[in-house]
């Protein structure tokens, strides 16, 4: 905005200079390309500030599309972290029900090796339980950590049933 002060300040001395020296004709002529020039100042102006103010509306239109995309995709991956997670509780409590009938027909020194694997699984389906509750719910932590943690969970789970 200076600059363009400056412009029309620069163009007001021209003109008045030029205009002591010139004839009525080419005084209102000067004057007429004054005025030209500062309506084109103005137009320029003002094309700015709406461009500016495009430029603005887009970038706020971008970043709400882009939010609502991330929103979108990490929903899908809470669902699908859900399922995975319901179906290695449900893997892991299948096992639990057979453990306990194979405790039911086996040896004292069978039974005591598959109470401890029993007991391994149950602290697993726990665990679980827990994450399913916290993918449920809005996770509060870093959902990439919480996401690799529950990874984790559920490899320690598959190598516990897989025992």
């Amino acid at each position: 905005m200076k600059k363009v002060t400056v412009f029309v300040a620069t163009l007001l001395a021209v003109g008045s200079l030029t205009l002591a020296s010139c004839s009525r004709e080419e005084k209102r002529e000067t004057a007429d390309d004054i005025q030209k020039a500062q309506d084109n100042v103005e137009n320029t102006a003002d094309d700015v500030a709406s461009d500016v103010k495009d430029a603005a509306n887009n970038a706020a239109t971008d970043l709400k599309e882009a939010t609502a995309e991330t929103k979108e995709e990490i929903e899908k991956e809470r669902r699908e972290l859900g399922a995975s997670l319901e179906k290695q509780r449900v893997a892991a409590r299948n096992e639990l029900d057979r453990l306990d009938n194979k405790i039911k027909n086996a040896t004292a020194d069978e039974k005591a090796k598959l109470r401890q694997r029993r007991d391994n699984i149950k602290a697993d389906v726990n665990e679980l339980e827990s994450d399913i509750k916290d993918v449920q719910s809005d996770v509060k932590r870093d959902w990439k950590q919480f996401k690799r943690d529950v990874n984790v969970k559920i490899d320690k789970v598959q190598k516990d049933l897989e025992n």
